[in-house]
């Protein structure tokens, strides 16, 4: 490794103790990322329940490989937000015996399981390993067959469309859903497994952009930093303006949405302007916002949201909304312990990012009421397929946004 001004590396130093001491040795674990790696695990979990893969209602046992009890909550709620839930009475683990037992672990845990647990034919074991090295999950799903049953040919496929419900066993027994569908619509499940894929598609392209390359690398500078805010003060400021156009074009049935869509949009209709503070007290030299300019994928981000709220009963405007929440809930907080770790500048030229990263968690919940109410007028069955389109419409643009920070640095 490299010292913070990355003027010598560790084999400069006398000892590996003042290599460490210097900041050019660091071989500890960041424990502030773990989070993200059960994040990651389970909207790749969210995938294989929407390609076939996995039922959660058939999974009998589940056995998952974490290092600390303390994780167990985090994965639950993912799990559970995700609308995709394991019953914690199926969770089986030997960590608090056994200890980390760090790569052996679910091999260790599968063993122990099946000399100490009596499964029945036709019963799932699903297992999930998250591996925290900057991040790899993997996942089995086993099912318990009689003694000297014979393994069919196709059964090692994944299931087409037309067979995507798994085979009834014999033994299997009635297990109630995740999610009881007289407590929510019946398609938001299919609706959040489907975005979350397209979420985690997007986060991991947005993480590999030069620009979050230069910040993970400790290589982001002050004037990157200007550069970043001068493109993205102008497409912050639209953000209000094509949320109450789309309210506005919004027609009988949606009144109740459009109410929703103008609270958020108030709340938000001075953002721009603290982001623009921010850049000021961090030296950036435009004085006047009208002559900050959109970089091109900020600029078709823009065009797309307002031609969007342009038409009529706008609604897959949630799927855009989805996306730009998500972006200040997830990959924000991700990246501002960096930015204030490489840049030396005052703790108030953060304001916009902690307040997006603390904020939209809010946000995002009032997302999930305006989804409800427009699933409970959706009387085509279009909407999930709107909402799904423009998310992925508008993670593509913004995504393209990020790629043009540091275009010509």
């Amino acid at each position: 490794g490299l010292t913070e001004d990355r003027q010598k590396g560790h084999l400069d130093f006398g000892s590996w103790q003042e290599a460490e001491a210097a900041g050019a040795l660091s071989l500890r674990q960041d424990i502030r990322l773990l989070p993200h790696l059960f994040d990651i695990g389970i909207h790749e979990y969210a995938t294989l329940v929407k390609d076939g893969w996995v039922d959660p209602a058939r999974v009998d046992h589940f056995l998952c490989h974490y290092s600390s009890e303390k994780f167990i909550p985090v994965v639950e709620d993912l799990m559970d937000k995700a609308g995709l839930a394991i019953p914690r009475d199926r969770w089986w683990s030997n960590l608090a015996w056994r200890g980390n037992t760090g790569a052996a672990s679910i091999l260790v845990m599968l063993a122990e399981f099946l000399q100490t647990k009596t499964v029945k034919p036709g019963e799932q074991i699903f297992c999930y390993v998250p591996e925290s090295g900057r991040f790899m999950a993997a996942y089995m799903l086993l099912e318990v067959e009689e003694e000297g049953a014979v393994q069919s040919a196709g059964s090692a496929r994944a299931p087409g469309a037309a067979t995507a419900k798994p085979a009834t066993s014999v033994a299997e027994v009635v297990i109630a859903p995740p999610h009881d569908p007289a407590e929510a619509p019946v398609a938001l499940r299919d609706l959040l497994t489907e975005l979350a894929a397209i979420w985690h598609d997007y986060r991991s392209q947005v993480w590999r952009t030069p620009l979050v390359r230069t910040i993970r690398e400790r290589r982001f500078t002050q004037p990157d930093y200007l550069n970043w805010m001068e493109h993205w003060v102008p497409q912050v400021r639209e953000g209000s303006l094509w949320m109450r156009e789309g309210a506005a074009s919004l027609r009988g049935d949606y009144a109740a949405l459009a109410s929703l869509i103008g609270v958020h949009a108030g709340e938000e209709q001075n953002d721009f302007q603290i982001l623009f503070d921010d850049y000021r007290k961090a030296g950036g030299q435009v004085a006047e916002i009208t002559q900050l300019r959109r970089n091109p994928g900020g600029e078709a981000l823009n065009a797309y949201l307002h031609g969007m709220a342009a038409t009529r009963d706008p609604i897959g405007l949630l799927g855009a909304i989805y996306i730009i929440e998500g972006t200040g809930q997830r990959i924000v907080p991700a990246l501002l312990p960096l930015l204030k770790a490489s840049l030396r500048l005052p703790p108030d030229v953060f304001r916009f990012l902690e307040y997006h990263g603390h904020n939209d968690e809010h946000h995002l919940s009032r997302w999930l009421n305006a989804v409800e109410m427009v699933m409970a007028l959706d009387a085509t069955g279009d909407a999930p397929r709107q909402i799904i389109d423009t998310a992925r419409h508008t993670s593509a643009l913004y995504l393209m946004q990020f790629q043009h920070v540091m275009k010509d640095r």
